[in-house]
C-alpha cells in the first residue's frame, strides 16, 4: 500500500481523493466504461470515487455513480460536461474508455497535482490540426473553468460538426495547460501513432511494448476488442473476448483467426487515418 504522507492532502488533512470519470454515450457499449473503471480501482492505491456520464442509467450499477447531464450531446462533445460546475468536488481524472490501463500510475497523478495547475493533460499524439491539447486523458480541478461548458451549450449546434472535435475547440480557450508527458513521456502512448509502424496502407502493431508504458490509447478504430491477439491488450484491455461476444456492437467473425484480423485492422486504420 502507498504511504499516504506522499499524497497531496485535502483540507481535512487526509489524502486527496481522485474522482475517476468516464463518459459512455453512443459509440461504445457500457462494458468499456465498467472494465476501465474496475481496472483503475484494481491498480491504484489512491482514494477514489468513480462516476460515469451517460444516458444509459440502467447499465451503471455498483461500479460507478451515475451522472446524467441535462443534455446529451454528440459523441466526444459529452466530455465537456467535465467542465460543468455540477461535477464532484476535488480532482477529476478522465480517461477515454478505449484506453488500456497496463499498470499503476499513482506517482504521475500525485506529481501532476503537486505541480499546481488546474488543467492537465497528455499531448495529442499528432498535434491534431495544430492543437497540442488532447482530451483523451485529463486531470482537472473541478470547477476551474465552468465557462467552457457554458460557452459550449450556447454554441452547440454550430460546434458539433466542427473538424477536430472537442479538443480542437477547447484547447485554444484554455490557459496554463500543464502537459503531463513533459515530465512523464511514457505515461500514455498512442497505439496507432506512437507504437505502430506503417508501410503504405499496411499497419503493423508491435508484439510487445516497453514495460514503462502505463497506458495505451487505442484512439477509435481498431477498438481494444479487435486487438486481443496483442498480449499487452488482451491481458489488461478494457474488453476481453468473452465480453465482446456478448456485445451487440461486436461481430464474432473478427476473431476467426489472427491473419484475418490483421487484414481487418489494416483496413480500419487506413480508413481512419
Amino acid at each position: 500500500m502507498r504511504d499516504y504522507h506522499l499524497v497531496p492532502q485535502n483540507s481535512n488533512g487526509g489524502p486527496t481523493k481522485i474522482n475517476l470519470v468516464t463518459v459512455c454515450t453512443q459509440n461504445y457499449p457500457m462494458h468499456y466504461a465498467e472494465k476501465l473503471t474496475r481496472r483503475f480501482q484494481t491498480v491504484t492505491n489512491l482514494p477514489v470515487e468513480t462516476y460515469c456520464i451517460t444516458d444509459w442509467p440502467d447499465e451503471v450499477t455498483d461500479w460507478a455513480t451515475l451522472i446524467i447531464p441535462p443534455k446529451i450531446s454528440k459523441g466526444w462533445w459529452n466530455k465537456l460536461y467535465l467542465f460543468s460546475p455540477s461535477m464532484p468536488e476535488g480532482w477529476l481524472l478522465y480517461l477515454d474508455i478505449d484506453i488500456v490501463i497496463r499498470q499503476n500510475f499513482d506517482d504521475e497523478i500525485i506529481s501532476t497535482i503537486k505541480h499546481g495547475e488546474s488543467i492537465n493533460c497528455v499531448s495529442d499524439a499528432i498535434n491534431w490540426m495544430g492543437v497540442r491539447f488532447s482530451s483523451s486523458l485529463m486531470l482537472l480541478r473541478s470547477g476551474a473553468r465552468p465557462d467552457i461548458y457554458e460557452d459550449f451549450l450556447k454554441a452547440e449546434d454550430d460546434l458539433v460538426g466542427k473538424p477536430g472535435g472537442d479538443q480542437v475547440w477547447v484547447g485554444p480557450k484554455l490557459n496554463n495547460i500543464h502537459y503531463i508527458d513533459d515530465s512523464f513521456p511514457n505515461l500514455k502512448k498512442n497505439l496507432k501513432f506512437d507504437l505502430a509502424t506503417k508501410n503504405g496502407k499496411e499497419v503493423k502493431f508491435p508484439t510487445a511494448v516497453d514495460d514503462s508504458i502505463n497506458l495505451i490509447d487505442c484512439t477509435g478504430r481498431p477498438k481494444p476488442h479487435d486487438l486481443v491477439m496483442l498480449s499487452y491488450i488482451k491481458k489488461t484491455g478494457t474488453m476481453c473476448r468473452q465480453s465482446c461476444l456478448k456485445s451487440s456492437l461486436y461481430t464474432g467473425d473478427l476473431l476467426q483467426n489472427h491473419s484475418d484480423l490483421k487484414v481487418n485492422i489494416a483496413q480500419k486504420v487506413a480508413t481512419e487515418t
